[in-house]
């Protein structure tokens, strides 16, 4: 597989269903580590003052969710009232580290550096994108009232994401509402009947019920999988999914909610969905996710790798197909010759970012 698509094997970082592969191939897995932060994110802070670890392991954050590599939102420097929150959110199997050369890029722009904050959000990859989506809705809404209680900062209601890969199927669900599509995409029992029961626990109500961030106002989409991607179904994707250590909570919690509520959701798997699961096609979470509506008040990009085939003989970026990457809903599309995760490294895509924060 991999010798039939050796540009994969300069993508380093993103959705990867392959990427258990290459680390079991990977003696004692030394790749996997960097000694030191980069620079610009050496004075990273979560707002109760978590730094980002000195060593980097996405790895693990993929394979035990519940030994991530530091979750929660990031500040890069403490916060600048009027200027706009710029929020980078990574990929499967990556980390907040695979944003440094944008960032850098962006910063040597004085143009951006002066308008905006930059913002990573850092998560493990190995659990359903839902849940991850949830956390960042409810860091973002406390992170305002901590910094912003009386939201007296205009430039806080023009917040901007950015989403590589799935961290874009993450974004695209701070702006997003569920209505009750999710949930049928899970249960056949109206949410009326399942409320007056009071049976679902705070957890899965946030992640499947859910409105905008308010005071988001524009979301760039980079290689994101709108659609899923067929990785997930070829025989790495489902080595991928069956290396993921599901958190021993995570699983108790989910095998109570299933045995709690005999007959409530549709064909229940034998543990809790994981990333990979949700990234299928088939998926009834992944199709349910492709046809949310989007807030009206928020401008939505789309940038685009092309140039590489895939397995299933589609053109993208060797992981992501076109046709998966594209919505009807963006107000622009920005195609450009790139590989999954080079096209975080391609000047043009720098240049296109730029425009769009500038506009």
């Amino acid at each position: 597989m991999l010798s039939i698509f050796p540009q994969l094997l300069r993508v380093r970082l993103g959705f990867q269903p392959w990427l258990p592969i290459l680390v079991v191939i990977c003696a004692s897995g030394c790749a996997w580590h960097q000694p030191t932060l980069p620079l610009v994110f050496q004075a990273a802070q979560t707002l109760d003052g978590r730094t980002l670890p000195p060593q980097r392991n996405y790895w693990k954050a993929f394979r035990n969710p519940s030994k991530s590599n530091a979750p929660g939102l990031y500040l890069l420097e403490p916060y600048q009232p009027g200027r706009i929150p710029l929020v980078l959110i990574h990929g499967l199997a990556s980390d907040a580290l695979t944003w440094a050369e944008m960032i850098v890029a962006l910063r040597s722009n004085p143009n951006i550096a002066c308008r905006y904050q930059i913002w990573v959000y850092q998560y493990p990859t190995g659990n359903s994108y839902l849940k991850a989506a949830a956390d960042l809705r409810k860091e973002l809404e406390q992170t305002r009232i901590v910094l912003d209680p009386a939201s007296r900062d205009p430039a806080f209601d023009q917040t901007v994401l950015v989403g590589h890969s799935m961290g874009g199927l993450i974004a695209r669900l701070q702006v997003s509402y569920s209505d009750d599509r999710l949930w049928r995409a899970v249960s056949d029992k109206p949410l009326s009947e399942v409320f007056a029961t009071g049976s679902l626990p705070d957890e899965t109500v946030s992640a499947l019920l859910f409105e905008p961030v308010p005071f988001v106002n524009k979301v760039i989409y980079v290689a994101t999988p709108h659609h899923g991607s067929n990785w997930s179904e070829l025989p790495l994707g489902r080595f991928g999914r069956w290396l993921i250590d599901v958190p021993q909570t995570l699983q108790e919690d989910y095998a109570g909610l299933i045995r709690g509520n005999p007959g409530l959701f549709r064909n229940p798997a034998d543990r809790p969905p994981t990333s990979i699961d949700h990234l299928s096609p088939r998926n009834s979470i992944m199709q349910a996710t492709s046809q949310l509506r989007c807030s009206d008040r928020v401008s939505t990009h789309s940038i685009i790798g092309i140039g590489f085939l895939l397995p299933d003989a589609h053109w993208g970026d060797g992981v992501v197909a076109i046709p998966s990457a594209r919505i009807s809903t963006v107000q622009t599309e920005f195609f450009v010759p790139a590989t999954h995760s080079g096209i975080l490294r391609n000047r043009a895509v720098t240049r296109e970012f730029t425009c769009i924060l500038m506009r």
